[in-house]
């Protein structure tokens, strides 16, 4: 090895000296707001429809529906089983799915979050392949994200209600 080359590496890696601790920034995770079941998209067949932001589902992204977190928030969702997580995106609306008071199972199409619904969020096969589930079907989450400052969901139903708003 050359003088050259010597002075060169070693100015290179001078700054990691002993003595001297590295600067390594700590990421925080973001606070646990759900916990629930997941369910994943099935075998695909939507592959191509629109999703209720208006974008083409493509179920090898990293997307899921939520009933009420704004679309493009992105949520990290971690499996109670295993701890495997994954980042996804909000593109949709769901899980639908809920148990009504006689004890069977259909559709409830409503963002009440106080329904007894099958989930908390529906995800990609992309999605459920990397938390692991995909030869469970519903499998118990975790689901993490820092809620938007006035996140509310608008609802113009309510505010006609509180406010009596008249139209022409």
């Amino acid at each position: 090895m050359s003088v050259v080359k010597a002075a060169v590496m070693f100015a290179m890696y001078a700054h990691y000296g002993a003595g001297n601790p590295a600067d390594i920034p700590t990421v925080t995770e973001p606070p646990i707001q759900e916990v629930g079941l997941a369910s994943w998209y099935g075998d695909g067949s939507w592959h191509g429809d629109q999703t209720a932001n208006g974008e083409v589902f493509e179920p090898e992204k990293f997307t899921c529906a939520h009933r009420t977190l704004p679309f493009d928030s992105v949520v990290l969702i971690v499996n109670k089983a295993n701890r495997r997580r994954v980042w996804c995106r909000i593109n949709d609306r769901g899980p639908y799915g809920a148990r009504f008071p006689d004890g069977s199972w259909g559709l409830r199409l409503s963002n009440d979050s106080a329904g007894d619904y099958r989930g908390i969020i529906d995800m990609s096969i992309a999605t459920a392949r990397e938390l692991g589930t995909l030869d469970k079907g519903l499998q118990q989450v975790e689901l993490r994200y820092y809620p938007a400052p006035g996140a509310e969901l608008f609802n113009l139903a309510a505010i006609d209600l509180q406010y009596d708003l008249q139209y022409p």
